[in-house]
């Protein structure tokens, strides 16, 4: 797929690149990291919710008994999956196009949307400030916004080209984007520090352009280093980590 100019997208942040559809196969056989990464969004999240960037439905099937739960998604192909995934749920909706079509604002905006949710997602976009005022006005007055993003751009590497994306955030950085976009932000902290060397390994030393091993060994990953890592830092927060979490309501 060509990303077109109307999604925001920049035209490396291909969605339907073999090696992106790869990491959001493998990606379901991670069920611990699904869970922590949604745990910290699930406090900022209400009723009526939209997953900008809702790829293969991984990380909406949390919210998807919510009042509405709305998965947004430009990819045509993931699309039909998402379409197909989910239904038979009445409270589901699939729009097509990119949070920065006026279509789809104009969409979003009817439907009284009190959060949105973002993971692994602005990284891909050109233009992230003008995606975050974007998802801004969708909102309800007073509405939330949580986003995951890679973090550290000294680990960014053919890991992140090979799955399309334009930059690492530092939290200073996504802080005050997130500021001039209309947003209060309440929480920005890094997260899954293990991950951060893995992926400086992967990317900069091996030059792997997907994760290795494939879902077998992130299964493994997953019930060690993964289980381990979310107790650790509910109760300590690490000073570096592979992503980045903020959240903040709309001014």
């Amino acid at each position: 797929m060509t990303a077109r100019p109307e999604d925001g997208l920049h035209p490396v942040a291909d969605r339907d690149s073999p090696t992106l559809g790869r990491v959001l196969e493998i990606l379901e056989s991670a069920p611990y990291y699904r869970d922590w990464i949604f745990s910290l969004a699930a406090p900022f999240l209400g009723d009526r919710v939209v997953d900008v960037g809702a790829g293969s439905g991984t990380m909406f099937n949390c919210i998807a008994d919510r009042d509405l739960a709305v998965a947004l998604e430009p990819d045509p192909h993931l699309v039909r999956m998402l379409e197909k995934r989910f239904r038979s749920r009445p409270n589901v909706a699939v729009v097509k196009g990119g949070v920065n079509d006026i279509a789809v604002i104009e969409e979003l905006r009817s439907m009284r949307i009190d959060s949105a949710m973002t993971f692994n997602v602005l990284e891909h976009i050109e233009d992230d400030e003008s995606a975050l005022r974007s998802i801004a006005s969708v909102l309800s007055p007073g509405g939330s916004l949580a986003i995951l993003v890679p973090a550290f751009p000294g680990i960014f590497g053919t890991m992140d080209r090979g799955v399309g994306h334009v930059r690492r955030y530092r939290r200073k950085e996504l802080v005050t984007k997130m500021s001039r976009a209309g947003f209060s932000v309440s929480a920005a902290h890094y997260v899954n520090m293990p991950g951060y060397f893995a992926w400086f390994v992967n990317g900069r030393i091996l030059r792997a352009t997907s994760l290795a091993g494939g879902p077998r060994l992130v299964a493994v990953y997953d019930k060690t280093v993964v289980r381990v890592t979310c107790r650790l830092e509910r109760v300590v927060r690490p000073p570096w980590g592979q992503s980045l979490f903020v959240a903040g309501s709309k001014r």
